[in-house]
């Protein structure tokens, strides 16, 4: 049990009126003294008070007790040995042992036995429950949700807000009454309403808690009024209490007062100065009310404040975002300005839809890879086995990831609770988010955690200077369901690297990473070789001669190229494998089992596929059952092409009169269409050796070949839907910055990742996963596109050869502020980064019983591909220090970063905070992660915003600390930790904060052993 021994010594002695009952007793007790042994009776004096019993060595001992019993989880009884006349006992549960007391009369015993009976806190709270139920039956209302309370309560406007306030205040009290041992109270004020001709008083807000102070000035507004607007004659009561203990919640009434809005709005600058009055009406010193309105519309003449206009900041988030909540604060300045500063936190509308596209994409994609397996034909046994067990493992995922999409397409979330704002229902959440408590749930396994956009909106009233700070936070990029048993991505990656043989021809990368080079290649110079002998033929039609040979110079440039790819060692060694594989058949006469070629033969029919071999005769292709060398099909495409060669040669030079020329596009088609099919041919034939050569270093590692698979698809649909939700959020606030636009086209967009995990346990396979899933948004890039569709702002996902293009539909007016470039159809090109420190307890054990190389070397890399971006914007765009003298300067905080990543020093946090820096400068996206997106996370954040009003907006440095906590008490990192846990509280004990560093710590009375 906690207790502060000081504080009960005074209580102890506080005048008798104060106590409940008092008066001498009969204790069984061991007696003083070194000889004395076993226990008598001793006379003592006691005082109740509550459920305290505190005893004395007499009446007349003026100094403290020598004891006390917590009437907790105890029962009182009459005494049936009765050792002593009039006697009873104390029976604690879980003690063997009873404590003897005896009275000096039996009515004196009675009264004592029903006045500790009654004491304790359990019996108190069932006759608070016994009235609770008398009130509800009688008037239909529970009076416990109008108590006053450290948390909001359900009526709490200030709990979760979906709208801006119509009419906002500020409160500061002064001259407030030290206690009896003279420190100053720790303040926190309740404010209720009640709108006339009601009669009872609801809980509208709170403030945060102001430590040690007797003129406080709260940072935290309270609002009143939504788009609807407020009525002025609502009645408003300021309740200040002195808060002795946090955790708690403990606290005893200074003083109260009541007023009006209008009263507010009607005093001189809208400032009301009232005196506050104690329980027993004694002055209790004084508070300051200041009113603003949040419209221009609004007039303190009027009754009401109506026709509220909506806020742009909500409504402008609300395209992108759902349950939108904020929270409203005034700070001071270091010139004594104030600064209206807003927070906003919603959940993301991409955290299922950016899934569902990811999940369609993969189901095709794995039919694409058994139909490829299927169209290997027959093979030896051998192989055919390992075919099927391939094919097994592609099909399980096909049906796991059928029905993960089936559940997140369906998903419509489980409410913790429903808040009732101005009337209306809001869910804590719904099908735009997904709890920490269910990232361990396979079926939405492919869902991001805790998904949120975390913005910060401050302006100086004085200055009117604004600005607007965005962080989108989530759990980490990690399978959790799948666990860490073997490690975590990047140890997986590792392990089916060392599984690969090594491609001898390029003596670098191991054979099936050159072979996904090959068939890139491959299919991107197919595809050009078809589209030029198409523009060959138009061009035959136009009769130009000069632009024929243009046309055909280019087409023989793509044909050489995609013969010298196809002339790759590995594909002459794959194919000569590949056809060992076959099943031995009995030769046949080639002239006997001649078949034509099919009429309607075109690009991309299964009747080409290579196990059904065609060759050329000399005037026709045939179906062969034996397989033509690999060289020869090289050699056979490049003779098609030196056939069409000469017949454009023949064309220009013999045949360019203009009866000719109409003629040209009948004798050119034969020979493009000879070569089209040739081109399939090699191409199918390339791309079913690279299938074997897949098959051929998997066959031992199959099943860990589908762990990667499923694995990074999960951590990589984490971080697709991340990033996007950030991409569209920067890219909504800033359509009208034209360097930001500009830097898109030229340089691509930063995204800069920051995560809070330790190198111990299983985090240190979420850090694998993370770095992993990081890389991998490297083959995202972005395309901007003009739409007329007003069904959905939501992009569109398609797959390209290097990886995904990610298409944002913009309306028409937004459409025109973009650059050409970007008008044209520019790809944006995503350059990520990921900044890994641990501050938790688990840090400290890897820092010193355990190795945090794998943070060192996350550090590293994302130092050098910063300072890599920081250089090519400074050459593309242009250099955005205007003084490199300065400290803030990005050339001074990339030496800075560097120095702080390659000095070894425990829990380094400056390194996340030069980068998040420098990111902001360079107009980067920000994210923030831990395991759920949660707690840490939260300390990250608002230690950041925290910063940035002190850097950016002249905070005054003694509010620093105070603004800090305030964020964290009051603002809208309690509401996600309640989103989450059903709980506004961090998941923190006093034990691991020892090991957190101290500007991460939340405010006591904030954290607790809770979920995470």
């Amino acid at each position: 049990m906690r207790f502060n021994s000081k504080e009960l010594c005074h209580l102890a002695l506080e005048p008798e009126e104060k106590f409940d009952r008092i008066g001498h007793l009969w204790m069984k007790d061991k007696q003083d003294g070194i000889f004395k042994k076993g226990e008598v009776f001793m006379e003592r004096w006691f005082k109740l008070r509550g459920n305290l019993l505190f005893y004395f060595k007499s009446k007349e001992s003026s100094g403290d007790p020598i004891g006390l019993f917590v009437l907790e989880r105890c029962a009182v009884e009459l005494d049936l040995n009765e050792e002593r006349p009039f006697s009873f006992v104390l029976v604690f549960e879980g003690e063997e042992k009873m404590q003897h007391l005896a009275a000096q009369s039996e009515r004196d015993r009675d009264a004592w036995i029903q006045a500790l009976h009654i004491a304790s806190y359990e019996c108190l709270q069932m006759q608070v429950q016994s009235l609770r139920e008398q009130i509800r039956s009688k008037t239909g209302q529970d009076p416990m949700t109008m108590a006053d309370s450290l948390e909001p309560s359900s009526n709490s406007r200030h709990a979760s807000v979906s709208e801006e306030a119509a009419l906002e205040i500020c409160i500061a009290c002064d001259g407030l009454p030290v206690d009896s041992m003279n420190l100053p109270p720790n303040p926190f004020v309740v404010v209720s309403t009640i709108l006339p001709p009601q009669q009872t008083w609801v809980q509208h807000s709170h403030t945060e808690i102001v430590e040690k102070s007797v003129s406080p000035q709260f940072l935290t507004t309270i609002g009143f009024g939504d788009s609807r607007g407020v009525d002025l004659i609502t009645r408003v009561r300021l309740t200040v209490h002195n808060v002795t203990e946090r955790m708690t919640g403990t606290m005893t009434q200074i003083g109260e007062v009541i007023f009006t809005l209008t009263d507010v709005l009607s005093a001189p600058n809208s400032r009301l100065r009232l005196r506050l009055v104690s329980q027993d009406y004694r002055n209790a010193g004084c508070v300051t009310v200041m009113a603003w309105a949040n419209d221009k519309n609004a007039s303190p003449e009027s009754q009401n404040l109506m026709e509220r206009r909506p806020s742009k900041r909500l409504e402008m988030l609300k395209t992108l975002y759902e349950n939108v909540v904020s929270k409203s604060f005034r700070f001071e300045t270091t010139d004594g300005e104030n600064l209206a500063v807003y927070e906003y936190m919603g959940e993301s509308k991409l955290s299922f839809y950016i899934p569902q596209k990811l999940l369609k994409l993969w189901i095709e994609e794995e039919k694409l890879k058994i139909e490829e397996l299927q169209n290997l034909g027959e093979l030896a046994e051998h192989w055919d086995n390992r075919r099927k067990e391939m094919l097994s493992l592609h099909t399980s995922l096909i049906s796991t990831y059928a029905r993960c999409m089936r559940f997140v397409t369906s998903y419509e979330g489980e409410p913790i609770n429903c808040m009732s704002v101005c009337g209306r229902v809001v869910m804590c959440h719904g099908p735009s988010f997904k709890p920490s408590a269910k990232k361990a749930d396979k079926d939405l396994e492919f869902v991001p955690t805790n998904l949120h956009l975390h913005r910060l909106w401050v302006q100086n009233e004085a200055t009117g200077k604004s600005g607007c700070f965005d962080t989108i936070t989530s759990g980490a990029f990690t399978a959790y369901a799948h666990k860490y048993r073997n490690g975590g991505m990047k140890r997986l990656l590792q392990q089916q690297r060392e599984s690969y043989s090594v491609d001898r021809s390029s003596g670098q990368s191991n054979k099936l990473s050159r072979g996904a080079e090959i068939v890139s290649d491959i299919r991107s110079l197919k595809e050009e070789c078809v589209k030029r002998c198409d523009v060959l033929c138009h061009t035959a039609m136009q009769g130009s001669g000069a632009e024929l040979k243009r046309s055909m110079a280019v087409l023989t440039d793509k044909v050489r190229q995609l013969i010298e790819v196809c002339n790759d060692p590995l594909l002459d060694e794959t194919d000569k494998l590949y056809q060992e594989a076959k099943p031995d058949t009995p030769p046949v006469n080639t002239t006997s089992g001649r078949q034509s070629v099919p009429a309607n033969m075109s690009i991309g029919q299964p009747e080409l596929s290579p196990e059904k071999t065609w060759r050329w005769s000399g005037n026709e292709f045939v179906k062969s059952p034996t397989i033509e060398p690999w060289e020869l099909t090289r050699l056979n495409t490049d003779a098609a092409l030196v056939c069409i060669q000469t017949k454009v040669e023949d064309l220009t030079v013999r045949k360019n009169s203009p009866a000719d020329q109409t003629m040209w596009l009948d004798d050119l088609n034969p020979a493009v269409f000879k070569l089209k099919s040739f081109l399939e041919v090699l191409t199918g034939r390339a791309l079913t050796a690279i299938t074997f050569l897949t098959l051929v270093e998997n066959r031992d590692n199959i099943p860990l070949l589908h762990t990667v698979k499923y694995r990074r698809d999960v951590i990589f649909s984490h971080a697709v839907a991340t990033l996007v939700a950030g991409f569209l959020t920067k890219l909504r606030h800033s359509i009208t910055d034209e360097q930001f636009l500009r830097q898109l086209w030229k340089v691509g967009v930063l995204a800069e990742f920051e995560g809070l995990l330790s190198c111990h346990g299983d985090e240190i396979g979420m850090i694998e996963d993370m770095m992993v899933a990081v890389q991998d948004l490297s083959s995202i890039s972005f395309r901007l596109e003009e739409t007329s569709s007003v069904e959905s702002d939501l992009p569109r996902i398609i797959p390209s050869r290097s990886g995904l293009i990610i298409k944002v539909p913009l309306s028409a007016g937004m459409a025109q502020l973009l650059p050409p470039e970007l008008q044209r159809g520019h790809l944006i090109k995503v350059i990520p980064v990921f900044f890994n420190v641990g501050i938790n307890e688990q840090a400290t054990l890897a820092e010193r019983f355990g190795d945090t190389s794998l943070q060192e070397e996350v550090n590293v890399e994302a130092t050098s591909m910063l300072q890599l971006y920081y250089q090519t914007y400074v050459e593309l765009v242009g250099d955005p220090d205007t003084d490199k003298t300065q400290a803030d300067s990005l050339e001074n905080l990339s030496r800075r970063l560097y120095y702080d990543v390659m000095t070894k020093k425990s829990k380094n946090v400056e390194i996340l905070w030069i980068a998040a820096e420098m990111s902001r400068k360079l107009n980067g996206l920000r994210f923030t992660c831990c395991k759920s997106g949660k707690d840490r996370t939260s300390m990250g954040v608002t230690l950041e915003q925290t910063q940035i009003l002190q850097q950016e907006h002249n905070l005054a440095s003694h509010v620093f600390t105070q603004a800090l906590d305030c964020f964290r008490s009051e603002g809208v990192r309690r509401d996600n930790t309640f989103k989450n846990t059903g709980v506004r509280k961090y998941a923190f004990n006093s034990l691991q904060l020892l090991s957190v560093p101290k500007l991460y710590r939340p405010p006591h009375g904030t954290f607790g052993n809770v979920q995470t």
